[in-house]
């Protein structure tokens, strides 16, 4: 009688414990899917402000989708976001382009962490080049990537 109870008990505890994480999973999966849209329209968003022409349009679903992120990034994302919008702010009258282009890389690298994209080099060795959506001439590929074209 002992016996069958205690298996009936562990059956019951080993059910709920599966279940248990499978939901977990399920609401992980729901989560992730969640984020990479938000940082899917963040992504679109800073294309649209990228190049020589001022749409400001553009200006606003960009605002609009950093406060976004601010609802479900990563502090380490927050933390390269702020840092990359404050050195592309127009009221930094010293903005560098090199360093606007490792802060970018550093944000992408990051985001692709939130997302569970765990890379395999080094974060020195990560360059993400963003490309203009036909309002202005695309960022230079840097000499850094491997992608880069001889010209």
């Amino acid at each position: 009688m002992i016996s069958a109870l205690v298996s009936a008990v562990a059956a019951i505890l080993i059910a709920s414990w599966t279940s248990y994480l499978n939901k977990q999973k399920e609401r992980d999966s729901e989560w992730r899917s969640k984020k990479l849209t938000y940082y899917e329209e963040f992504f679109a968003a800073a294309s649209g402000i990228i190049g020589e022409v001022d749409v400001p349009t553009a200006k606003v679903r960009f605002a609009n989708s950093v406060n976004q992120l601010h609802l479900f990034a990563a502090q380490n994302v927050i933390d390269s976001l702020h840092r990359f919008l404050a050195e592309t702010a127009t009221s930094n009258k010293h903005r560098n382009a090199t360093l606007q282009e490792d802060l970018w890389s550093n944000l992408v690298w990051q985001i692709r962490r939130d997302l569970g994209i765990n890379p395999t080099n080094p974060l020195s060795s990560f360059v993400a080049v963003s490309w203009a959506s036909g309002t202005g001439a695309n960022a230079p590929l840097p000499s850094a990537n491997p992608f880069a074209q001889n010209t």
